[in-house]
């Protein structure tokens, strides 16, 4: 295979969204990234290679920047409608914001020089964003997160319910146990905070705090925090799980028909490509 034929084939593989050589080395690249942001954060090895974490940063910018240029390029004559893909318009955000550390001077004495730094620190935390691009590098990863975006509509309906919900218990907890208890239940805020940790099943401990209490409640207690658990933490908690998987199965039977017509559009390709062939074959 030329390597006219060979860079024509990657073209039509990356604009297709099909497996190819340049995702595979941009996965590779974004583990080594990966695993280079939690090396830094180790002094112990900076201090051992100076330097050396600096020049490979800069080789993983440079390489993501020609990644997407590359990708650009595809698609000329019309370089733009690589931001067509929302996926693509994701890349380009990591991309540029991975870029910040290098336009964030680090001038310690410069006038306003912790405001300074604390920028330099924040725009430097934005390189370990890149391991988000595995969410779009990835099928599997894409697909979930497409279901949780697909899913949205209908999780307000039952985060609104479950935010009803929580809320009245939290009035009632106030209103019971705010002299029993106020580290959790000493204003409406903390009673919220209170109630959002046993939604999550970490209830038992404030439970016995409210049944053993100089101004306990030893029978209701167990009443208001069980209750609260079966409506909010298991059947309302589920309604999330059952809309989510729902969404998911919908998604993953439109990948399959989507996969299915692309391999029917190849297949017609290819035969329209032999019947070319045969007729070129008899013209001579």
């Amino acid at each position: 295979m030329t390597s006219r034929s060979w860079l024509a084939e990657l073209r039509r593989a990356v604009n297709a969204q099909e497996s190819n050589l340049l995702d595979t080395v941009v996965i590779i690249l974004i583990l080594i990234s990966t695993v280079v942001v939690g090396l830094e954060t180790s002094p112990q090895i900076t201090d051992a290679l100076p330097g050396f974490f600096a020049w490979l940063d800069v080789f993983i910018v440079i390489a993501f920047g020609l990644e997407i240029g590359l990708k650009m390029a595809f698609r000329w004559p019309r370089p733009w409608d690589y931001f067509k893909d929302a996926w693509h318009i994701f890349d380009a955000v990591i991309f540029a914001l991975t870029l910040l550390p290098y336009f964030v001077l680090d001038d310690q004495g410069a006038v306003g020089s912790a405001l300074a730094l604390r920028a330099l620190r924040l725009a430097r935390s934005f390189r370990a964003l890149r391991v988000l691009r595995l969410a779009s590098e990835l099928k599997g990863v894409r697909v979930v997160i497409e279901t949780l975006l697909r899913s949205i509509p209908q999780l307000t309906v039952v985060a609104i319910l479950l935010g009803c919900i929580v809320y009245t218990y939290a009035v009632m907890g106030y209103n019971l146990f705010h002299t029993n208890d106020p580290e959790n239940f000493g204003s409406l805020g903390l009673s919220l905070l209170a109630m959002c940790q046993c939604a999550v099943g970490d209830f038992a401990d404030i439970m016995h705090t409210q049944m053993n209490g100089p101004e306990g409640f030893p029978i209701l207690s167990p009443l208001f925090f069980l209750s609260f658990v079966l409506i909010a933490g298991l059947t309302i908690l589920n309604f999330f799980v059952g809309t989510i998987l729902s969404e998911l199965e919908s998604v993953r039977e439109e990948e399959s028909e989507q996969t299915t017509d692309i391999q029917q559009m190849q297949e017609q390709l290819r035969q329209m490509q032999e019947t070319l062939v045969r007729i070129e074959k008899r013209a001579l």
